[in-house]
């Protein structure tokens, strides 16, 4: 099975080859020539041109996270396998027994995901979002369940309707358009990532604002009302979402 290994990343030149790269290269084994780095533009190509040295692409697209998936999405071919990662994953973990530990054999991970998506004619899969052996388990689901943006792999396609509108709570959109189109989305449940959420320089903390986080949740509120709700027991400083598991 052919796959590549999208990173977009702004202002973390140091951090993807220390953090991502890091693990993907020396941790899980993976080829450097697999892995596409997608910049902001050819400013922080500059920053990044070392990591060419690796044998990693880099990649000129856009700013901002929601423009720099769809650029991502039209650079390769309908049909073709990509995961995508955050530029500042530590590592993968798996459940076992009442804790979690590292995980790199993510080549097979990578398989047995798209595999599942091709057994239950979908193009989106997923792991876990928290890295807590309480909300895993060692089964692979393909309800309605939260595909988190950290990591995740997809079939391309076209279809502008898979296209994605908010700037902020974008991994929930396209949850919800993949689940819509085909019925299914695939989440290996026993399977999560060990990452530092909002935190660090550079990324989408450059840009992120309360204001939108919260016009974005009430957008996907208000449009998707049988789908997904505002989740009243989080408590954060932005809204927080849950999606319905039991849609059909």
């Amino acid at each position: 099975m052919n796959y590549r290994i999208a990173i977009p990343s702004y202002k973390r030149s140091k951090v993807v080859k220390d953090k991502s790269i890091n693990y993907l290269i020396n941790d899980c084994n993976i080829n450097p020539k697999l892995i596409d780095v997608f910049v902001a533009n050819k400013k922080e190509y500059k920053d990044y041109k070392y990591l060419e040295s690796f044998g990693i692409n880099i990649i000129v697209g856009v700013i901002t996270l929601k423009e720099q998936r769809k650029y991502i999405n039209n650079y390769y071919n309908d049909g073709d396998f990509i995961i995508q990662i955050d530029d500042d994953i530590n590592y993968l973990t798996k459940k076992k027994g009442k804790s979690t530990e590292k995980f790199i054999e993510i080549d097979k991970l990578i398989k047995i995901g798209f595999n599942e998506c091709l057994k239950h004619r979908t193009k989106i899969f997923g792991i876990t979002p928290t890295n807590n052996h309480f909300f895993m388990n060692n089964k692979i689901s393909t309800n309605l369940k939260f595909i988190n943006g950290g990591f995740f792999g997809i079939i391309i396609d076209k279809d502008k309707n898979l296209d994605i509108n908010v700037n902020e709570k974008e991994d929930y959109e396209r949850t919800i358009k993949y689940f819509i189109k085909f019925k299914k989305v695939i989440r290996l449940n026993m399977f999560s990532l060990n990452t530092t959420y909002y935190k660090g320089d550079g990324g989408m903390v450059d840009s992120r604002t309360t204001k939108e986080q919260n016009n974005s949740a009430l957008y996907l509120c208000k449009k998707y009302p049988n789908l997904i709700s505002i989740n009243p027991h989080r408590k954060s400083k932005y809204l927080e979402l849950r999606l319905n598991s039991r849609a059909i």
